[in-house]
C-alpha cells in the first residue's frame, strides 16, 4: 500500500519501488505535470467570459449607468 508523503519522498519511493520489482526495466525521468498553469490560464478566461455576460445581462436589465462621470 503506498501512503501520500509530502515532498520528493513518495516520488523517490515509488521509483526505489518500481526498480527493485523491475531491475532491468528502462527507468524514465520524472517530470512534473505543467498543468496548474494551464488549467489557471483557463478558469480565467471562463471568469472573464461569466462576466462578461453579467455585465450585458446587468445592461439588458437597467441601461442607464450606475457610476456617475463628472463633467466640467
Amino acid at each position: 500500500m503506498t501512503y501520500f508523503i509530502a515532498g520528493n519522498t513518495a516520488v523517490e519511493n515509488a521509483r526505489t519501488l518500481a526498480q527493485s520489482a523491475l531491475p532491468n526495466a528502462p527507468q524514465q525521468e520524472y517530470e512534473p505535470p505543467r498543468r496548474p498553469l494551464a488549467v489557471r490560464a483557463r478558469l480565467g478566461a471562463v471568469l472573464r467570459t461569466a462576466a462578461a455576460h453579467e455585465l450585458r445581462l446587468a445592461n439588458r436589465l437597467d441601461p442607464t449607468p450606475t457610476c456617475q462621470t463628472a463633467t466640467s
